[in-house]
């Protein structure tokens, strides 16, 4: 039985996604776990983490729900996040009990099938989300049997790459909610401002990452924002 009461106790919510990018000071299991233990004393509702060692890492810390993912490259195919059903239970076996899955349509390795994977999940009992980079592709989700939908991907596919990157997809958001399904807002959103506009664009919930979760990033904004132009006083 899917766990409605998981789904909905991300109502109104933050998730904060507690990942590091690969040779980052961040990227041990370990500091991962401590930033989802900060995020959860500053009231976060859950995390979305990446692969099994990091979500085992922040189950033994916290017992908030945990949308586990698990990003794989494969030569030649463009789909990353959580391409097979094995990637899908490795996260699931490590403690996570959402799953988000690429829900784009594009090929996955093994050419399995979204549908099939989300099936063999929800036997589980396991809360799957889509992971869509436009309105159209909500479809896809949908019709595949996701329980979430969320425009994590939009402007970040070849399709979608031309998408204003100032903020959030407030108009991709927006349209989702016509598939019935709670909409995740996830992506560039970087001031309370943005989180509310999400909101008042329809949005279940928001997955917030690098705005809490990356200082590099952070910092790098403060700095190309207050560049000094002009002549030395």
């Amino acid at each position: 039985m899917i766990r409605t009461d998981l789904v909905h106790s991300l109502r109104h919510g933050i998730v904060v996604s507690c990942q590091a990018d690969p040779g980052t000071p961040l990227d041990s299991s370990d500091h991962i776990a401590a930033l989802a233990a900060a995020a959860e004393l500053g009231g976060a509702c859950g995390f979305r983490v990446n692969g099994a060692s990091d979500v085992a890492a922040v189950r033994a810390v916290s017992a908030l729900p945990i949308i586990g993912i698990a990003k794989v490259f494969t030569p030649g195919l463009s789909l990353r996040i959580t391409p097979t059903l094995a990637s899908a239970l490795s996260v699931v076996e490590a403690g996570a009990e959402i799953v988000a899955l690429d829900a784009t349509g594009r090929q996955r390795p093994g050419r399995e099938e979204l549908g099939a994977i989300v099936g063999a999940l929800h036997e589980r009992g396991v809360v799957v989300m889509g992971d869509v980079a436009s309105v159209e592709q909500g479809e896809i989700a949908l019709d595949a049997g996701v329980d979430l939908v969320g425009c994590t991907l939009a402007g970040y596919t070849e399709e979608t790459a031309a998408m204003d990157q100032s903020g959030p997809a407030l108009e991709v958001i927006a349209g989702l909610g016509q598939y019935g399904l709670p909409v995740i807002a996830e992506g560039r959103i970087w001031t309370v401002e943005h989180a509310r506009a999400c909101f008042a664009s329809g949005a279940h919930a928001l997955v917030i990452g690098s705005a809490i979760t990356a200082p590099d990033k952070i910092t790098r904004r403060f700095v190309a924002g207050t560049a000094f132009v002009g002549p030395l006083p």
